[in-house]
C-alpha cells in the first residue's frame, strides 16, 4: 500500500497550537531548537511542506499469521476458521485431495448456489461451501459414522447443514455446485449417479496418477473441463454442464 506523506516545520508554540485544531493525528519526526519537525498524510492547505515523501506500507495480512498459544489459537480476520473434531472420518485438511478440493472451491464456488458433498466424511467440505456463502448445502455419506461426525463438526462451525447417510441414487433433485472427494473405485462404481446431481458446476478429487486421471476424463467427456490441478501426485477437477 502507498501513501503520501507531508513533512512540516513550525515553531513550537504554533505546533501546539495546530494540535488543537486538526484532529488526525500528527507523527513528529524530530525537533530543533524550538521548531518540531512533524508529518501528517494529507496536504495541509496553509502551510508548505518541507518534504512529500512516498511512503509504501505492508499490509497487515502479509505478516500477521495464525499463531497458537496451548489451547489458543489467534487468527487473523477475515480466515474462514474451520473446526474439525480429531475423528475417525475421512477429512481433517491434510490429505492433498482435501486441499486441492478447498483450493478449488475456493476459485470456483459461486455464494448463493446450492450445494452437494459427495462422501462427506468428516464434513469439512461441506463446513468450507456453507461459510463461502452456500444458500444450501447437503451432505451425504454412506458410512454412518462419517455422518455423525458431519453433524457434529457442522455444530461446531455454527454451520446449518443437512447430513444424511445416503447413496447418491438416493438423492431427488440435484444442486447448482456438487463437489466429491472419493476413491477411483467409488467413482467407477457411482459416477452415472453423481453426475445427474449438480446443474452448473462440480469439483472432483481422489485422483492418484495419470492413469487414473485419464480414465476419469472419460468418465466426464460429456462435460467441459475447465481446470486439473495437481498436488502432490493427487488430481482434482472443475468440470462444467
Amino acid at each position: 500500500m502507498k501513501y503520501i506523506r507531508y513533512v512540516y516545520s513550525l515553531q513550537e508554540e504554533n505546533f501546539y497550537q495546530l494540535l488543537t485544531e486538526y484532529t488526525k493525528g500528527v507523527e513528529i519526526l524530530n525537533r530543533k531548537g524550538d521548531k518540531v519537525i512533524f508529518a501528517v498524510y494529507e496536504k495541509l492547505g496553509h502551510l508548505e511542506p518541507l518534504q512529500v515523501q512516498e511512503v509504501h506500507t505492508k499490509h497487515p495480512k502479509s505478516y500477521l499469521r495464525t499463531t497458537r498459544i496451548k489451547d489458543f489459537l489467534i487468527v487473523p480476520y477475515g480466515i474462514k476458521t474451520i473446526f474439525i473434531n480429531p475423528g475417525m472420518a475421512f477429512g481433517t485438511g491434510l490429505h492433498a485431495s482435501t486441499q486441492i478440493c478447498l483450493l478449488l472451491i475456493d476459485e470456483f464456488f459461486k455464494k448463493g448456489w446450492t450445494a452437494i458433498d459427495v462422501g462427506c466424511g468428516s464434513g469439512i467440505l461441506s463446513i468450507v461451501l456453507k461459510k463461502c456463502g452456500a444458500k444450501q448445502v447437503l451432505a451425504i455419506d454412506i458410512d454412518e459414522f462419517a455422518v455423525k461426525e458431519c453433524k457434529k463438526n457442522a455444530k461446531a462451525n455454527n454451520t446449518p447443514i443437512k447430513c444424511i447417510k445416503a447413496k447418491p441414487q438416493d438423492i431427488k433433485g440435484n444442486f447448482d455446485f456438487l463437489c466429491a472427494n472419493l476413491e477411483m473405485d467409488i467413482f467407477r462404481k457411482e459416477m452415472e449417479h453423481i453426475k445427474r446431481l449438480f446443474k452448473k458446476r462440480a469439483v472432483f478429487s481422489g485422483i492418484y496418477g495419470k492413469d487414473e486421471l485419464d480414465e476419469f476424463l472419460q468418465m466426464l467427456k460429456d462435460f467441459s473441463v475447465v481446470k486439473i490441478k495437481k498436488l502432490k501426485g493427487w488430481f482434482g477437477l472443475v468440470v462444467e454442464r
